[in-house]
């Protein structure tokens, strides 16, 4: 009740000490039994119940559009169903640019502890909000060859669309390299139960080197130097997990062989002693070069293999490089054109991006470099990107996955409408989720105020138990059944049920759960309500002003336990996890 009364902004004191309960004993971990675990796990899965819990509006029972949360009028009307927007060029809205810049620095700090996560729940140490923010800001005030990064223009709904757009960008990325904390593209690619080293040349039969530009730009691209020599700086983390990749001459590697990911490299009483050298972290496995050992497309060596991805969103090949150092870096300061980075040659040294202690922006601008290339720009068979961002906005930003479900085909497979002729879109689901998450947390600060408000304001409720001074307990009660407010709170999951089923109960936060599923969570809601055990029953609020959201917190504690212990496994019996001496 305090939590709720207290405009449901606490700093995750009260989910926190939830989880100390549930994990590990106690309300004030850590606790005697030791750390719990997936702390922040737990609480990011407690705000995503919540936010959507929180969507319906409790009197009418339906969702409200975001559109109306902001009390904002469509400036292009509503397009008949069917019928294509007529695609137009986007205004640069300066004064959006500042809203939207204002509302990201008021939660930044969320930005970087719940989106900016290795594995979901570890801040990434590669990619930060000031890299980001500085990014941004370079791809907006200078972009490339005359595009840049969209943040709305000075419409009502302007600033709208801006965040819709870093919010589909965020959710691809997320998806991309955030979730593995990497910059350099990792080795993925297992051919006959080997990694080559020869992956650094193109994975699943791609050949980066041969990338090329339009006729109308192949000016721009680099040129391919069979002497370089570079190896990447980050690399996957998981036990035995591939070195960086790497590029060299023949003359330095007449053939590379593979990564030996089940090596025990760390073995201090071989004669003479092994350690795990290769990386920074490693814990197993070696280059293993006794052999050659063909890639996908059946090469051996690296030469000229140095255009592997790189950045938020895996900038990739002699094109894109090459465009990169044409219009931001020395070869536009050599030819006279104005450059942000005149002392950084793209093409002699692509690595740089992730390198650079000086420029960390430069992993942010070479994902939305591609962004404003391959989707500000898409216009395929009556799909408009900036058309259907404006659609999915004026039209309330419920769409049914729609919009967003197009973009993450773009950006996976390279189409709007998936299944694609490459085939089927990964993580499709993860990437909606995604997406969503964004959008829910760049949409909490009031713009004209920039502030976030608490969501007890947003329902315009008030504490019918008053706020209790810092450090003094509100006297203990027995919890009222609210039966008002629990017919209220099973109307409003039934409103969101699909979402429940399709963007909670996950099976390793992508794809929905076999085990678990609305209907039985519903009906064991539903007894364990009604009928208890003795005498206790499943809170859902009492029937006061704000008892509907004391039920609505009370499930999203629950089910954001859920999704940790068992859900994220679709398991119903406990796993067999404890590994006594490797068995």
């Amino acid at each position: 009740h305090r939590f709720v009364d207290g405009g449901m902004s606490d700093g995750g004191s009260f989910i926190n000490a939830v989880s100390g309960i549930v994990n590990r004993g106690c309300h004030d971990p850590p606790c005697k039994t030791g750390e719990v675990d997936g702390m922040s796990e737990r609480a990011g899965n407690f705000d995503k119940v919540l936010s959507l819990t929180l969507l319906p509006n409790k009197d009418e029972i339906e969702i409200p559009t975001k559109a109306e949360e902001f009390s904002v009028e469509s400036p292009h009307g509503t397009p008949s169903e069917g019928h294509d927007i007529k695609p137009f060029e986007p205004v640069k809205g300066e004064t959006s640019a500042k809203e939207v810049l204002a509302i990201l620095d008021q939660i930044k700090d969320r930005i970087d502890n719940e989106v900016f996560l290795y594995q979901g729940s570890e801040p990434s140490t590669v990619y930060r909000y000031q890299g980001f923010k500085s990014g941004l800001q370079v791809m907006f005030d200078s972009g490339v060859a005359g595009k840049f990064f969209y943040l709305g223009d000075d419409s009502s709904n302007g600033y709208l669309y801006g965040l819709v757009n870093i919010a589909a960008f965020l959710g691809q990325s997320m998806k991309e390299t955030i979730q593995y904390d990497a910059c350099d593209e990792n080795s993925w690619d297992l051919v006959n139960s080997k990694y080559p080293l020869s992956n650094a040349c193109g994975q699943l039969g791609q050949s980066y080197q041969d990338y090329h530009c339009s006729e109308e730009e192949k000016h721009m691209e680099c040129p391919v130097d069979p002497n370089m020599s570079i190896k990447g700086v980050t690399h996957a983390k998981w036990y035995g997990a591939p070195g960086p990749l790497f590029c060299g001459p023949k003359s330095e590697y007449p053939f590379t062989g593979y990564w030996d990911y089940g090596y025990e490299c760390n073995n201090p009483w071989a004669d003479p002693p092994e350690y795990c050298t290769d990386y920074e972290g490693q814990r197993a496995g070696r280059y293993d070069n006794t052999e050659p050992v063909e890639n996908s497309a059946g090469r051996t060596d690296v030469e000229g293999c140095c255009w592997w991805g790189r950045g938020v969103i895996q900038t990739t090949g002699i094109c894109n490089f090459g465009k990169l150092n044409y219009f931001l870096g020395a070869r536009a300061a050599e030819e006279g054109r104005p450059s942000r980075y005149p002392t950084i040659d793209f093409c002699k040294d692509p690595e740089i991006i992730c390198s650079s202690k000086e420029f960390t922006e430069l992993k942010w601008i070479a994902g939305m470099f591609y962004w404003v290339e391959s989707l500000q720009s898409y216009n395929e068979r009556g799909w408009n990107y900036f058309a259907e961002l404006h659609r999915f906005v004026d039209g309330g930003m419920s769409d049914g996955g729609s919009f967003i479900n197009a973009v993450s085909g773009i950006v996976n497979r390279g189409c709007h409408d998936p299944p694609c002729k490459t085939g089927e879109v990964d993580g499709m689901s993860e990437r909606a989720g995604n997406f969503d998450k964004v959008l829910s947390l760049t949409l909490l600060p009031n713009k004209d105020e920039i502030e976030i408000p608490t969501k007890a304001e947003e329902f315009s409720v008030e504490s019918p138990h008053g706020t209790p001074s810092e450090g003094h307990d509100i006297k203990p009660f027995e919890p009222v059944k609210g039966e008002t407010s629990a017919k209220e709170v099973l109307a409003i999951l039934d409103q969101i049920k699909d979402r429940i089923d399709n963007e909670v109960f996950l099976y390793q936060g992508s794809e929905p759960s076999t085990v678990y599923r609305y209907q039985g969570f519903k009906s064991g809601l539903q007894v364990m309500f009604d009928s208890g055990v003795a005498g206790k029953f499943f809170y859902l609020g009492d029937d006061s002003s704000n008892g509907y959201l004391y039920g609505l917190v009370n499930i999203a504690a629950f089910l954001g336990q859920s999704m940790k212990e068992t859900i994220q496994y679709d398991a119903c019996d406990e796993n067999s996890w404890d590994l006594v001496n490797s068995k």
